[in-house]
């Protein structure tokens, strides 16, 4: 009866180790049918956190894992490769034609012109990271990292683009290495030399004399301004408002009778008349020069006439003597 147990016992866990191994068996040969790609991508920065078996991810789904990591001494650059698994890519068509591989590399190859890259992000708050495969550069971009030539055929290359911690740091860097160059020393001794300057102004007894002449400008401007709110009150303002308002209604009304004045006065016949006057006036003053000018001459033909006669009062009888015409006298040979 013991020996029956024990047979039946023995006879159970070969089964279950036989049920292990199938079920082994059967698990990989289901992975060594399962058709993937094998994308391999290269990083500049760290991967601190990312291990053999981590998710790679396509827009969020995951489409496959790390299969290896390896470092490129020449480069100092770190080799990632990775099996995306195409049963989670499907088409609006029942079945796709041709070889499923190639189909899927001539899509990825298209769209990593437009921009598909792969770039490393954080899994939440461990530290542990995935590849995440998304459209982080723009259509036309040039590559950051060219695609290695010692890489094989078969397998398809995807462009890194850095993680946003590594541009965060780098942004960083560069900050701490422009601060690190002011010259705080050089800095606080201006500082410090100008603020001995202050001191020295604000310690001046000009300028605490100027503050208190400003002080008493304004203090007479309250004054002066409390004396004209005084004298100028609403009713002195509408009286003077008033007054100028009476003014300005005089002066236009003292415009629209001047204007009809001139109007009734008719200068055109009036300017018309003084031009004619003017010009009578102007012929007058001619003509009279000229009986003047004859008067002047009959005054001195009268006053040599009177001379003559005074010189020889005969003459008013015996006439005016010719004059003596005196011929020279031949000269003798």
């Amino acid at each position: 009866m013991i020996e029956a147990n024990k047979f039946r016992l023995g006879l159970f866990v070969l089964i279950g180790i036989a049920l292990f191994l199938a079920c082994l068996f059967v698990f990989g040969l289901s992975d060594m049918f399962t058709k993937k790609a094998r994308f391999v991508s290269v990083f500049r920065e760290s991967v601190q956190g990312l291990n053999i078996g981590s998710s790679v991810k396509y827009k969020g789904v995951p489409v496959g894992t790390v299969k290896k990591i390896s470092i490129l001494v020449d480069e100092k650059l770190i080799l990632v490769d990775m099996d995306i698994d195409l049963s989670f890519f499907t088409t609006g068509k029942s079945k796709v034609q041709g070889n499923l591989l190639q189909k899927f590399y001539q899509f990825c190859r298209s769209e990593r012109d437009k921009g598909l890259r792969c770039r490393l992000e954080y899994a939440g708050i461990t530290g542990l990271k995935f590849v995440e495969i998304d459209y982080f550069a723009q259509p036309g971009e040039p590559v950051a990292i060219p695609r290695p030539d010692y890489l094989r055929k078969d397998v398809f290359y995807v462009p890194s683009s850095p993680g946003v911690f590594s541009d965060i740091l780098k942004l960083i860097n560069v900050s701490l290495e422009r601060i690190s160059k002011i010259d705080f020393e050089n800095i606080s001794n201006q500082m410090s030399s100008t603020l001995g300057e202050m001191k020295k102004i604000v310690s001046d007894p000009k300028l605490k004399k100027a503050i208190e002449q400003l002080k008493n400008m304004s203090s007479n401007l309250e004054k002066s301004s409390e004396s004209i709110a005084k004298v100028l009150t609403e009713k002195r303002l509408r009286q003077i408002f008033n007054r100028v308002e009476d003014s300005l209604n005089s002066l236009d009304a003292l415009a629209k009778r001047v204007t009809s004045q001139l109007g009734q006065a008719k200068l055109p016949a009036t300017s018309k008349a003084f031009r004619e006057a003017a010009e009578s006036v102007n012929d007058t003053k001619q003509m009279l020069g000229n009986t003047l000018m004859k008067l002047d001459q009959a005054i001195d033909a009268l006053t040599e006439l009177v001379n003559y006669l005074n010189d020889d009062p005969s003459s008013l009888l015996k006439g005016k003597k010719k004059p003596k015409i005196d011929f020279p006298e031949p000269q003798k040979k």
